[in-house]
Order: C-alpha cells, then sequence, then structure tokens
C-alpha cells in the first residue's frame, strides 16, 4: 500500500479502494463482447470466495483506465522525490511470494530506518526493489550502506535461480554480479557469442567482458 499511498499524494489521483492491502494487481483485458466481461466478473468472484482477493474495480470510461493505469505508471516519478536505490529483481512466477519474503526480511533487517517500495510485472516475475533516500543522508552515504546489502540480495536470487537484472540489462552496475543470475556454462557460451560477431573485441569493450 506504500506505493499507492505515495502516488496517490503526489498525483491527486482517487485512490480506488478504502481498505487498504498489502498488494495491488492491476490486469487489463480486451472486452469483445458481454460474455468475456461476465467470464471476468466470474473469475474475480471466485477469487474473493476462495480468499485470494479482497477487494476490486472495474473501469468503465477510458478515462477511468488511463487514471487506474496512472497509479502504477506514475510509481517512479513519484519516488524519484526520494532518490531510491533501485535492484530490478526477477525469478520465476510461482516463486514470487517467498522471493519477496526472503528479501523484504533482509532489507527491513539491514536498513530498519529506510522505507521500502515494491512494485513489478507480476505477468513475467520482475520485481523492482526501491530503497528510499532518507533526508538527513547524503547521495554517497546512502549508496554506500545500500550497496553493501545488494551481495545478499542477490544471493537470494541465486537461490531462486532468477536475475539480479530483469528488464534494464546488465550494464556496469550489475557485470560484477551476473554470475550471481547466469551459470559458469552460460557465461561461457554467452563469451562464445560475442566472439562470433565481434573477434577483434571492438564492439562496447570492457563492458560485459573484458
Amino acid at each position: 500500500d506504500k506505493a499507492l499511498a505515495k502516488v496517490v499524494t503526489h498525483t491527486g489521483l482517487q485512490k480506488p479502494f478504502e481498505t487498504p492491502a498489502a498488494y495491488y494487481a492491476l490486469i487489463e483485458f480486451e472486452k469483445l463482447n458481454d460474455d468475456v466481461e461476465a467470464q471476468a466478473m466470474a473469475l474475480f468472484e471466485h477469487c474473493v470466495e476462495q480468499g485470494w482477493v479482497v477487494d476490486g474495480v472495474m473501469s468503465q470510461s477510458i478515462e477511468q483506465l488511463q487514471n487506474l493505469w496512472r497509479l502504477r505508471e506514475d510509481i517512479s516519478e513519484t519516488l524519484s522525490r526520494w532518490t531510491p536505490y533501485k535492484n530490478d529483481l526477477a525469478t520465476v512466477i510461482s516463486k514470487i511470494p517467498a522471493f519477496i519474503a526472503e528479501v523484504d526480511a533482509v532489507v527491513q533487517r539491514e536498513y530498519p530506518d529506510f522505507e521500502i517500495i515494491w512494485f513489478g510485472h507480476i505477468g513475467d516475475g520482475n520485481l523492482h526493489l526501491n530503497i528510499l533516500k532518507p533526508d538527513n543522508l547524503t547521495v554517497a552515504d546512502f549508496h554506500e550502506r545500500c550497496h553493501r546489502v545488494s551481495q545478499w540480495v542477490f544471493n537470494i536470487v541465486k537461490h531462486y535461480e532468477g536475475s539480479v537484472s530483469a528488464e534494464h540489462g546488465v550494464g556496469l552496475l550489475k557485470k560484477d554480479y551476473l554470475q550471481y543470475g547466469r551459470s559458469t556454462v552460460e557465461i561461457a557460451l554467452m563469451k562464445q557469442v560475442k566472439a562470433v560477431f565481434d573477434p577483434k573485441g571492438i564492439m562496447n569493450p570492457g563492458k560485459i567482458f573484458d
């Protein structure tokens, strides 16, 4: 509920639910006919009966649809005010609940004075871990404190056979952590593929592979 509350405050958009929840899912589907809408409602009611869902809302206009999407899409802009330390993680969808619980336990233990915000793309197992910088810390000191816990988080990623950089690529920031998401054999194959297309090592030298 933390991300939703911050976006609502930042944008002035209406909060879709009165009762807060631990997690929110935003789903879009194409209403081809009334039967499709009926099937969606039947599925929603089944989830409520099973105790998987507490509440829900369905847009009744394009404006409502756009506002619901803004509650998700405006998260990054809203959090930028706190200069967040970000990690772009992923794992198999079925492992997400246990994965979040384990990573969250580590960051809450190590950063009891920091606010932690999660959001992501549940459909592909992509999760964004955001640690918000307190106003009393410089960016350098904040990053130093956050950097120390990254190896513990990446060890959890490796245990769950996930990725340390799911959506935004490895780049220079994640270069030293590639082995947490790829095996020795996989990395060797990646080097061989690069060698085929770049035998002289002139394409982005020193980036991922030296």
